[in-house]
């Protein structure tokens, strides 16, 4: 069976993260492997079926699309088994995903993270920590409840000041989103 190589930051191998957590949607394993030219790694938590995961995907393919030049690296997450590979592809295709999607079937990676939302974001610097997680921006803010004007883009924020050595002003927020079962 054919493994993938994902080249992360030195994050990957350092203490328990579960090396063998990701398959593609085809069902071959991911290997993580750190890499020194990347400034960030961002394991996004979703889910095909929720709808803030659906809204926000033009949002993350934006950011991936300025970032990612720039060495950031984002990563989609489906936790769980819940979902047949043809679901995953089909809303990767249907909203234009930019970024690579994984599964994480046992749900090591959502366990280790401790991610329980979707989405749910988590940003890893070269420097091995955990530099931002949580929500994406504050568009939601409760669960159906969303603002007409973003006020807060606490994921771009995160991932401005990290490509430029700056302190993260906002390094916690609070996800809203669809529960990971």
């Amino acid at each position: 069976m054919k493994t993938l190589l994902i080249l992360l930051t030195g994050f990957m191998l350092n203490g328990i993260f579960p090396k063998d957590a990701l398959t593609t949607v085809e069902g071959k394993p991911v290997i993580l492997k750190p890499s020194e030219k990347n400034k960030a790694t961002v394991f996004i938590f979703l889910s095909p079926e929720c709808p803030l995961c659906q809204s926000y995907s033009l949002t993350l393919n934006n950011l991936n699309k300025a970032y990612h030049s720039k060495g950031v690296q984002m990563i989609g997450v489906i936790p769980g088994n819940d979902f047949r590979p043809e679901e995953v592809r089909s809303f990767k295709k249907k909203y234009r995903i930019s970024f690579p999607v994984y599964m994480d079937k046992q749900g090591k990676l959502a366990g280790y993270f401790k991610a329980q939302i979707t989405p749910e974001v988590f940003v890893i610097d070269n420097s091995d920590q955990l530099r931002y997680t949580g929500r994406i921006d504050n568009w939601a803010y409760e669960l159906g409840k969303k603002r007409s004007v973003i006020t807060a883009h606490d994921l771009k924020d995160a991932l401005s000041a990290l490509v430029i050595n700056k302190p993260i002003r906002v390094t916690k927020t609070k996800a809203i989103g669809c529960f990971i079962e």
